[in-house]
C-alpha cells in the first residue's frame, strides 16, 4: 500500500532545551525534503505515557487527513517493547507499543498494525536510547515519500497492542458527591477532569449557575458551574466545558492548580 503525506506531526516529552527534536527533524528532511514537519508538543510530562496518550487523543483529528504522527514518550526505549506503525482510517501513528498511540488510533479506527523491523530503513548506527531519531523518524519519512508501509515489517494482530485505561472516569461516592480524576493541568493552571460537564450535572442533579464544593487532597473551595470562566469576577473558581468537551476547573486570571494544590493523577470530589 503506497501512502504519501505532506505532513509529519511530532509529539514527544523531549522539551525544547536539548537538540533531540532538531535531530529528528533533520533526519526526516534528509530523507523526505518535501514534507512539512509540525510540532504538536514536546512538553508531555517526562515518562508520562498516559499524558502523551491524552494529548494525542484530543489533538489528532485536527490535522489533515493523511498526516503521519511520530510519537515518542518512551521510557522503555531499548527494552523488549515493540516499535510499531498503526494504519488507521485517516492517519498513520508511529512509535512505541506502550499504549501511547492506541487510544487515538482506535478512535479513528485501526485498519492494520505493522512491526517496524526493516533495518534497511533505519538511520545507522541505531542508538539503543534514541529510537525517535534512528527508527521512528526515518520510517515516517520513508512512508511520507511513498515507500509502501508493508515494507517496514510484518503485520501483527491489533489485539496484541498495549492499551491504557481510558481517561473517562466518574464515580458516585454518596448521594451528593462524585469522584473524578485529574487528567492533566495546563500552563494556566486549568484542571482537566475525567468526565463531561453533562455527566457531572446529571449525577449531582444540578445545573448552570449552581455552586458546588471541590475537595482536593489538601483543601476545599466552592466553584460555580458556568459556560466559561471569563464572565465571572477575577479569582472565581469555575467548572465548565473545555475545548476537549471535558469538564475543567479554572480560575479567572488565576490558577486552579494553586488554589486547590492539585496535581495530575489526583482525584477530586465534587459535592453539591
Amino acid at each position: 500500500m503506497n501512502f504519501t503525506s505532506d505532513v509529519i506531526v511530532l509529539l514527544t516529552d523531549f522539551g525544547i532545551e536539548d537538540p533531540y527534536v532538531g535531530m529528528m527533524k533533520g533526519v526526516i528532511l534528509s530523507i523526505c525534503p518535501k514534507v512539512k514537519v509540525i510540532d504538536l508538543t514536546h512538553s508531555v510530562r517526562s515518562f508520562d505515557i498516559e499524558h502523551g496518550a491524552f494529548v494525542l487523543y484530543v489533538s489528532y483529528k485536527y490535522f489533515p487527513r493523511g498526516a503521519i504522527f511520530v510519537c515518542v514518550v518512551d521510557p522503555g526505549v531499548g527494552s523488549s517493547r515493540r516499535p510499531i506503525a498503526i494504519l488507521t482510517n485517516n492517519y498513520i501513528f508511529i512509535g512505541p507499543d506502550n499504549g501511547l498511540m492506541t487510544m487515538a488510533a482506535e478512535d479513528d479506527g485501526i485498519k492494520k498494525v505493522f512491526l517496524i523491523e526493516n533495518q534497511k530503513l533505519f538511520r545507522v548506527p541505531v542508538s539503543r536510547s534514541f529510537h525517535g531519531r534512528d527508527i521512528f523518524a526515518p520510517i515516517a519519512a520513508h512512508i511520507a515519500c511513498g515507500i509502501p508501509i508493508e515494507l517496514i515489517g510484518r503485520e501483527i494482530d491489533q489485539n496484541t497492542l498495549v492499551r491504557l485505561e481510558r481517561g473517562r472516569y466518574i464515580r458516585k461516592i454518596k448521594e451528593n458527591c462524585i469522584e473524578l480524576k485529574i487528567l492533566t493541568i495546563d500552563k494556566f493552571g486549568n484542571i482537566v477532569l475525567s468526565s463531561s460537564v453533562k455527566d457531572i450535572l446529571d449525577m449531582l442533579e444540578v445545573g448552570l449557575n449552581y455552586t458546588v464544593t471541590i475537595y482536593s487532597k489538601c483543601r476545599s473551595h466552592n466553584a460555580v458551574i458556568g459556560e466559561v470562566f471569563s464572565v465571572y469576577p477575577e479569582g472565581t473558581l469555575v467548572l465548565y466545558e473545555n475545548s476537549f468537551w471535558l469538564a475543567e476547573l479554572a480560575v479567572n486570571k488565576g490558577s486552579a492548580k494553586h488554589l486547590l494544590c492539585a496535581e495530575p493523577g489526583d482525584t477530586v470530589l465534587i459535592c453539591r
